[in-house]
């Protein structure tokens, strides 16, 4: 490990530790711009330094060493899905998603105890086993999307464009917790087709 670079210490524990493949995303510079220059970038931090972005993951260690050694400050991009293993319901509290999930809960049952990482945003992200055939899902109910197949998400430590990390939560950290499944009654909410039943009618 290079205790240097702390990017490139998470990035590679990711990749060892996790079998998790990485790529490069652009970071938020010292004075609150992200760093591809582009002023008022609209995914300040959360787009890809390279060209094919996450079709590049890799779990190569020399790869990967390179990148952050010519990007140190590069947030750190795992894509979800087949490749690393895992789905993300992607809780959004800036559009609805707490009070979306809340209700939800209410009427289903909580979620089950797996890995959630805190995002800079303010937001979650609740990891579970991939399920075979799922895809990208926005807006499954207000503030709140999936990231599946096709998609991927920034991890711990990254920085966000207001000045915070993303950092998993204490108690469902990644090789502490177990990835959970994708709950039934979730799954009938957001792939129907895939799922074990039919989704309620709204009240």
């Amino acid at each position: 490990m290079n205790g240097e670079n702390r990017q490139l210490d998470a990035a590679l524990t990711y990749v060892q530790r996790l079998k998790w493949p990485v790529f490069p995303c652009h970071a938020v510079t010292d004075v609150g711009h992200c760093s591809c220059g582009i002023p008022d970038c609209g995914s300040a931090g959360k787009h890809p330094r390279t060209a094919s972005g996450f079709k590049e993951a890799t779990c190569d260690e020399v790869q990967v060493q390179r990148w952050w050694e010519q990007w140190p400050d590069a947030n750190i991009g795992v894509p979800t899905g087949a490749a690393s293993g895992f789905d993300v319901l992607d809780v959004d509290p800036r559009h609805g998603g707490e009070e979306s999930l809340e209700e939800l809960q209410a009427q289903h049952g909580a979620l089950p105890e797996t890995v959630e990482q805190l995002t800079g945003g303010g937001g979650r992200h609740f990891l579970f086993n991939h399920r075979q055939g799922a895809a990208n899902k926005t807006a499954v109910r207000p503030g709140l999307d999936v990231r599946a197949e096709g998609g991927y998400i920034i991890v711990a430590p990254s920085s966000h464009i207001n000045g915070r990390q993303y950092a998993w939560e204490d108690s469902s950290r990644p090789l502490q917790v177990p990835l959970a499944e994708w709950p039934d009654w979730l799954l009938d909410i957001v792939w129907p087709a895939m799922g074990v039943g039919t989704e309620p009618a709204p009240p």
